[in-house]
Parts: C-alpha cells; sequence; structure tokens
C-alpha cells in the first residue's frame, strides 16, 4: 500500500491516487501535527495541548495512544516495520510510520511521502515553478485554529512566498514580467505588506510599460507602512523607487536575494531605513560573572557566524543561563548595530505572557528607538507578527528570550531571514526548534565556584581556607545560584570562619532553611519550577525526595515511584526533557561497578524535595546499590 499525504492545502491523504478519510477531528488534527513537523518529535504534552487545548481530559494520554494507534492503521504500518518492497521498476514506496521517542512522538516519512517535503527538494534543486505547482491553497487550511498547527502552516506559507519571489525574479530576469503580472498581484493582494513582493511587482509592471501602476504600487505600500506600522519604505525600497522617477525605461534594481524563508538585507546596505539610535534593551551585565569562558566564546560564535543564529541555552533551575546571554550579548555590540534586546517570556507572577504581548514589548522598545519615539501603528497591534518580521528585514539584531518553556512561544520571535540572531534560555531542551544550537550548562567546575565565591565574600578570605570554600560549594550543589545564595549568606555572616559554616551547611540543618534567607523567593522559584510539571512529573519530583541522596539508579527512582523500570525510565526521560534531572558524568562512563546509569538531582531541588517528603512524613526505605 502506498500512502502520501498533503498538507500544501488542505488536509489530504492518498493511497494510490485514492483519497482517504482521515478519521475523526481528532485524529485528524493529530496527523496534521504529526505531519507539519515530519521527521520531527513533538512530545506527548504538545500533542494533547493542541487536541484539548487548556482543557484535557483525566484520559488524555490514553486517548492520545489510541488516536496514534488509528493512524498507524491508515499508514499501514506498526512501529519498526520495514518498508514495502517495490513491484518491479517506477519509484519506491514511501516509508511512512509512528514512533515513540523519549515521551513524544516523529512521523517519519520520506520526500516522495509528503508534498511539503518534496516542494522543499524541488525548490533546492531549482525546479521552482513545479515546487509551487504543488500548492493548493493555505497550507494546513482547516486546522489553523490549533496553535501548534497555525505555527507550522505560517512557515509553509512565508517559505511560498519566499519560493514564489524567487520565481518572479528569474521570470523577470528572462524578460517576462508581463505574463507574470496577473500572478503577483494576486498575490500581492493576499500579502500587501511584503516588501521584495511589492518591488518585484513594480518591475513587472516596469516591464509591460505601465510604470504609472508601478508608481501606485509604490505610494500604496508606503501609506500602508506609514499607516499600518509605523515605518517608512526600506532602503532597497526607497532606491527603487527612486530608479523609478530617474529611469523611465522598464529595467530597475533587482530586489535583494531571498534566505530560506524571506529577505535577506541588501548586498551594500544604504544606511538605516529610519532615523535614532539602535535599541539596547539589555539588564546590566553581572558584576560577579565568573567561569563559563569555553560557552562565552562557543556561543559568541554562534551567534556571529553564516547560517543557524538560534541558540537554546538549556540547563536546570539556577544553572546561570540568563547569566551567561547576557554577559554575551553585552560583549557583541559591535556585531549588532541595528540593536540588542531582551525579552522575557514570563511575566511577574511567573505566568506566560502571551505571544502577541511579547511581540509588542518588543516592537515597543524596537521601533519607537529607530522613529524617535513614534508610536506603532494599527497592523503592529492587530498583526504584531507580521510588524516584527518586517522590522527585522534587512537588520542585524540580537535578541535574548528568556526562560522559554514551549517551542511555540518561541517560533513566532525567530527572525525568518538576514543577518540577526537569537539567543533563547529554557530549562527544557526544546528539541522542535529546528536548526537551533543547543549548549547544556553543567554545573561549575569547583575552582569556578570557589572563584565566583571569592568575587563576592573577597578573594583573602576564600584563599585562606580554599579546601573549607571547596566544601562549601559543593554542598550548595556547584550551580551557579546555589553558589550566589551561599556567597551572599557568608557576605553577611562576616564573623564565621569557613570551615565553620561548611560543617553547617553539611550537618542537620536544612540547605533550604540555611539559604533562603539571602532570597526568599527561592522557594517560591522552586514551587513554580516542580509546579509547571504534568501530575506524574511533579509527583515523581517530589517521590525523588525519599531517596537518601541526590544521585540515583533506575532501579532505586522505580521503588521510591512504586513502578516498573520501565515506567520510571519513562518517567525519568521526562524529567531529564525538563530540566529537572541530569544524568550523572554524563561526559564519562555509567557507574564503574555496575555500568548503571546514574540520575542526579540538583541540590537545591533535591533540598526542596525532600522538604516536601518530611512534611508529607512519608518514609520508603531504599537499599543504594
Amino acid at each position: 500500500m502506498a500512502v502520501g499525504f498533503g498538507i500544501l492545502g488542505p488536509l489530504r491523504v492518498l493511497e494510490n491516487g485514492r483519497e482517504l478519510d482521515a478519521g475523526s477531528r481528532k485524529q485528524q488534527i493529530l496527523l496534521a501535527a504529526l505531519l507539519s513537523h515530519a521527521n520531527t518529535r513533538i512530545s506527548a504534552d504538545a500533542l494533547v495541548e493542541a487536541l484539548w487545548d487548556d482543557a484535557p481530559p483525566r484520559t488524555a494520554r490514553k486517548n492520545l495512544q489510541v488516536y496514534v494507534s488509528g493512524l498507524r492503521r491508515l499508514l499501514g504500518a506498526e512501529p519498526g516495520a520495514a518498508p514495502e518492497p517495490g513491484s518491479g521498476p517506477g519509484p519506491a514506496v514511501p516509508v511512512l510510520r509512528i514512533s515513540h521517542q523519549a515521551g513524544g512522538y516523529v512521523l517519519h516519512t520520506t520526500e516522495d511521502g509528503l508534498d511539503a517535503l518534496c516542494f522543499e527538494r524541488r525548490a533546492r534543486a531549482g525546479a521552482l515553478a513545479e515546487a509551487l505547482g504543488l500548492w493548493r491553497g493555505p497550507a494546513l487550511d482547516g486546522f489553523r485554529d490549533v496553535p501548534l498547527i497555525d505555527a507550522a502552516g505560517q512557515r509553509l506559507d512565508r517559505r511560498f512566498l519566499g519560493v514564489f519571489e524567487d520565481w518572479l525574479d528569474a521570470e523577470l530576469a528572462a524578460g517576462r514580467g508581463a505574463e507574470a503580472i496577473e500572478r503577483v498581484t494576486e498575490t500581492a493582494q493576499r500579502h500587501p505588506l511584503r516588501e521584495r513582493l511589492r518591488m518585484l511587482q513594480m518591475t513587472a509592471l516596469c516591464q509591460a510599460g505601465r510604470r504609472s501602476e508601478a508608481l501606485a504600487v509604490y505610494d500604496e505600500l508606503r501609506q500602508l507602512l506609514a499607516h499600518e506600522l509605523g515605518l517608512p519604505p526600506s532602503p532597497a525600497l526607497a532606491r527603487c523607487y527612486r530608479a523609478l522617477l530617474c529611469d523611465p525605461g522598464p529595467v530597475l534594481p533587482r530586489p535583494a536575494a531571498v534566505g530560506p524563508t524571506g529577505p535577506t538585507a541588501p548586498t551594500t546596505p544604504a544606511g538605516p531605513a529610519d532615523p535614532g539610535p539602535p535599541p539596547h534593551l539589555l539588564p546590566t551585565d553581572p558584576p560577579a560573572f565568573t567561569g563559563r569562558t569555553a560557552a562565552v566564546h562557543r556561543l559568541s560564535e554562534v551567534l556571529t557566524g553564516g547560517a543557524g543564529r538560534l541558540a537554546v541555552l538549556t540547563g536546570p533551575l539556577g544553572a546561570g543561563k540568563t547569566a551567561l546571554a547576557v554577559h554575551t550579548a553585552h560583549r557583541l555590540g559591535e556585531q549588532f548595530p541595528d540593536g540588542r534586546l531582551f525579552v522575557r517570556l514570563r511575566g511577574e507572577d511567573g505566568r506566560p505572557r502571551p505571544p502577541e504581548d511579547v511581540l509588542r514589548r518588543l516592537l515597543a522598545a524596537a521601533v519607537p528607538a529607530r522613529r524617535g519615539g513614534a508610536p506603532p501603528g494599527p497592523a503592529a497591534r492587530s498583526d504584531p507578527r507580521w510588524a516584527w518580521q518586517l522590522w527585522l528585514t534587512g537588520r542585524r539584531v540580537l535578541v535574548v528570550v528568556d526562560d522559554a518553556r514551549r517551542e511555540s512561544e518561541v517560533r513566532p520571535l525567530l527572525p525568518e531571514a538576514g543577518q540577526s540572531a537569537v539567543v533563547v534560555t529554557a530549562r527544557p531542551g526544546l528539541i522542535g526548534l529546528e536548526g537551533a544550537h543547543r549548549f547544556w550548562l553543567p554545573p561549575f567546575a569547583v575552582e569556578e565556584a570557589v572563584d565566583f565565591l571569592g568575587r563576592t565574600i573577597g578573594a583573602d578570605r576564600v584563599d585562606a581556607d580554599r579546601d573549607s570554600a571547596a566544601r562549601i560549594v559543593r554542598a550548595a550543589g556547584l550551580l551557579p545560584l546555589g553558589v550566589r545564595l551561599v556567597a551572599d549568606r557568608l557576605a553577611f555572616l562576616r564573623h564565621v570562619p569557613l570551615h565553620e559554616y561548611g560543617t553547617r551547611l553539611t550537618g542537620g540543618r536544612a540547605l533550604l532553611d540555611e539559604l533562603c534567607g539571602a532570597d526568599p523567593l527561592v522557594r517560591v522559584r522552586l514551587a513554580g519550577s516542580v509546579g509547571e510539571l504534568p501530575r506524574d512529573g511533579h509527583r515523581a519530583v517530589l517521590r525523588l525526595g525519599l531517596l537518601t541522596r541526590p544521585v540515583f539508579t533506575l532501579d532505586e527512582a522505580a521503588a521510591v515511584l512504586d513502578c516498573d523500570p520501565g515506567t520510571a525510565a519513562r518517567t525519568l526521560e521526562d524529567l531529564l526533557e525538563a530540566g529537572q534531572l541530569t544524568v550523572a558524568g554524563a561526559d564519562g562512563p555509567a557507574d564503574g561497578r555496575t555500568g548503571a546509569v546514574r540520575f542526579a538531582m540538583p541540590a537545591l531541588l533535591y533540598a526542596y524535595a525532600r522538604e516536601r517528603a518530611a512534611r508529607a512524613a512519608e518514609r520508603v526505605p531504599v537499599r543504594h546499590r
């Protein structure tokens, strides 16, 4: 059975050229979500949210498995099944299957099995007309009310525009602009603020000898930009207009070439599009920033490199992700002359800000700085995503996006083209962000942590008893947050010798009781971190607090979680992905005696889990091996 799928228009399932019923609405949503992220893992939580929004039933996970089983029957293959052999000459049967991976699902397919992948293959090969011929309408039409699918659909629609513009550019270069006028006009009416498309439209009109209409296109776009976005025409558009005024002939300057999804900066910039200083809105560079030298160097290389300027800094609560991102951004001012911006994805109450609100905050910071305080226009308020992308076009900007939880929170902020860069801080890995460079921040080395301590309490005090200083930072967990808390505490307790304080930390008093006097919000942050987990993950973290130490094996975790090792392994993998656990000695071998992987819970989180377990008066004996 040869099954193929179409998402470049309404969802379509074909078997040997015959259209199939894709099942219930829920099953179709699941299929559309998986196809729009083909060959990429989507977490079960993201799929549950796509299916039931904010009101999933208690049986959501089981229902999800039922829908997955239905799709597998539709595909005609079970997980791990081999592709059907060909029956003679001709194209191979597409490989289509759904696998379960680390708490999520992946739909595996080939370019022959999905029109979106075939479109990309033809576009890369330069067969632009053939690629455009695969489109039947707006991508994933009928499912755009689902945010996960809508974000993918918007990316596909923007990719269509980029390829369409490349095709039109080639048609104009061959002198066939007049034949393309009807098609480009129809597309421009649907995307009236896309500057490159409108410049190509002006060029086509000039080739057809319709110069007055080309001038009218410019004037219409100029007014739309001013009224809707509060922006003037870009330098490239202004040059195109000047050439049109000075040369009555049909040839205009060629618009800027495009990258994978849209216009890039002009090859020869003609200065800024609008007056005013570039926006520089970063938090203060952390004064006690210590260590992370290699990470700063590698992150700087990624952000200033040629392609893939998206970095994701991951690690547990307190790993210093934000400090590293901000410190690096302060070092890269010359490389990003058009501005450096910082935006938090969480409000003061810890709740996520809607993507539209985040975009409006960025526009409010960026556009007035370039426009002498002029407020964004109505389109910037009604469609901030498009206004943001338009502002980024032709600029080189660095954006720090802090405290992301899901890929869908980040995608609207990513530049579609050009030389801007984004660094995201997140506890989960955000593995659904395609093309991202990921940096997992490990704990400090002991010497780094001791140096950090010395910058706060004084190098002389630390140098006088480095052994006790090392003992203290180990007890604090070696993460920057824990070391900062202990440093702040010692800065206050100037009369307490380091050896005495080290004994206090490793003695009977709870770690959080000792350190939270320096920052009472730590317990709130820890509670928020655990509270955001799904119910099973929340329970698992608190049950792991019953263990007598924060480093443990799978069997030890299964004992306190009261489940079989297979279920425990899936739970621990979910916690790893959420940034709640790490693998002890990930850069080295597993346990030398047994070969077992050993998991580790960060010291502060373990202290919080132990505290909660003690309050519940739960005791489960566990024999460590």
